[in-house]
């Protein structure tokens, strides 16, 4: 006993902390949503990195909070069962990703999981509603990334490139990553091997200096297609980077794009991209579908896994006439629903993706979808129209409140909500019942193996209007 505390004429007995670098053995009982580990002791919660459900770690104190500690895994003293050796030689230092210590099924287990906890502790429904609640498996489970963003910095007078370490802006430098497409892949080798032509300085953010902020690249898995995009601090003129143009056949872009982006901060890409060879787009196949996309255009990671969600989600608005489609992109999961519905209104904030998602629809042969820009907030308050079902794929932070009223103003009796945050997804779910919707069932997808994110699909049902 460390010590005693009163409060409330109770006495409460409060253990005191261990300290930082002190080495503890630790018995874990589930996963967090970032992947770590969690532990609860009579001392309070430890988030152990490097650790699984089930297993008894020695690790080390490396961070003290106010609610909770931080730790890292030294060794395993009883290993789970699905506890596999990584396959990426700089896992563990790259913050790309965080379950390669455990096994594909192990992952889908964890994830599942992770829906669930959420939906129960988060959206207060009861646990055996989802019993039979798996995480639906993607075709692939490695080199399945059809985009990569790899910051450019000046390090010790040199420009290099990678990716950034686990919760920090270092570099980590890296030669290969197994779960980016090959074609990615080989790009960037090119890039590692013509980075020191470009005679141009790295992005320094803590002074805002130097020019080169991001390399990123992007494939279409199905056509073969392949974007370069180099986004710059201010302006650069394009013969700084004619050196990739004369690219090998093997490692040559369908197209090459300049991203400006003079502004300080993280985000990556600014409002301007010219094009330098090619259109600037390229295409990609869902399905019967042949969509294009350019630098700054939102499309799903894993092409496959896409294609699997979106049929799904489209199978779940069950023949509505008049669907109601919220943040809807380029237009990928659209024209799935066009396919399905008489009629579709998609809306969206971002200008360029509202364009392409027009441009998508007519390639396809779609006139049944009136595309509006704006945001969902503030669009949905002047629609008058009566929809059928309403389908939401919000950003992490969940729908808007006032999204919600609205929706439930209309009077739609179905809701499909395809969610990339199970905290965020319970929380909206949790007021949805609220108004009387039942929540009919519930998917999981691994949309992106290897990490601790998983994407889902939630259908939502009301008889009260």
């Amino acid at each position: 006993m460390d010590f005693l505390h009163l409060k409330n004429s109770r006495r409460l007995l409060i253990l005191k902390k261990w300290s930082d670098s002190e080495r503890v053995t630790l018995e874990v009982s589930a996963l967090s949503s970032d992947g770590t580990g969690i532990s609860r002791t009579d001392r309070g919660v430890v988030f152990v990195q490097g650790a699984l459900p089930g297993e008894i770690v020695n690790a080390k104190i490396v961070s003290r909070k106010k609610d909770f500690m931080i730790a890292d895994t030294i060794s395993v003293e009883r290993p789970s069962a699905g506890r596999v050796n990584p396959k990426c030689k700089y896992y563990g230092r790259c913050g790309g990703c965080q379950l390669q210590h455990a096994s594909y099924n192990e992952q889908l287990k964890l994830k599942a999981e992770l829906v669930r906890d959420a939906m129960i502790r988060i959206g207060g429904f009861e646990r055996d509603r989802f019993d039979e609640l798996v995480c639906e498996p993607s075709p692939l489970s490695w080199g399945y990334r059809n985009k990569a963003a790899f910051p450019v910095q000046d390090i010790n007078g040199r420009i290099m490139t990678g990716f950034y370490r686990a919760g920090t802006h270092r570099l980590e430098l890296i030669r290969n990553c197994p779960v980016n497409a090959e074609r990615i892949n080989l790009m960037y080798t090119k890039i590692l091997d013509s980075l020191g032509k470009l005679n141009i300085t790295g992005y320094d953010e803590r002074n805002h200096t130097g020019k080169l902020r991001h390399i990123i690249a992007r494939t279409g898995m199905n056509t073969g297609d392949t974007l370069l995009s180099f986004v710059v601090n201010g302006k650069l003129s394009a013969k700084n980077i004619k050196a990739f143009v004369s690219m090998g056949n093997a490692s040559r872009p369908t197209t090459i794009t300049l991203n400006h982006n003079s502004k300080p901060g993280n985000v990556i890409l600014g409002t301007y991209t010219e094009s330098l060879m090619g259109s600037g787009l390229i295409t990609e196949r869902l399905g019967n579908f042949t969509l294009s996309f350019d630098t700054a255009s939102f499309f799903q990671i894993n092409t496959g896994q896409a294609e699997k969600l979106f049929a799904y989600a489209s199978s779940q608005i069950e023949g509505a006439n008049n669907v109601l489609e919220l943040y809807s992109g380029t237009g990928s999961l659209t024209c799935y629903l066009a396919k399905s519905a008489k009629y579709v209104t998609s809306v969206e904030d971002f200008r360029g993706a509202v364009h392409m998602a027009i441009r998508n629809l007519k390639a396809n042969g779609f006139d049944n979808v009136r595309a509006l820009c704006g945001r969902s907030e503030e669009v949905i308050a002047d629609l008058k129209d009566k929809y059928d079902c309403v389908v939401l794929d919000p950003p992490r932070d969940g729908c808007d409140r006032t999204v919600i009223e609205a929706i439930h103003d209309f009077g739609v009796k179905r809701i499909v909500y395809v969610s990339c945050n199970p905290a965020t997804l319970a929380r909206d779910c949790k007021i949805l019942a609220s108004h009387g919707y039942n929540l009919m069932s519930i998917r999981a997808f691994d949309m992106f193996p290897q990490t601790a994110h998983v994407e889902t699909v939630a259908l939502l049902h009301t008889h009260l209007h």
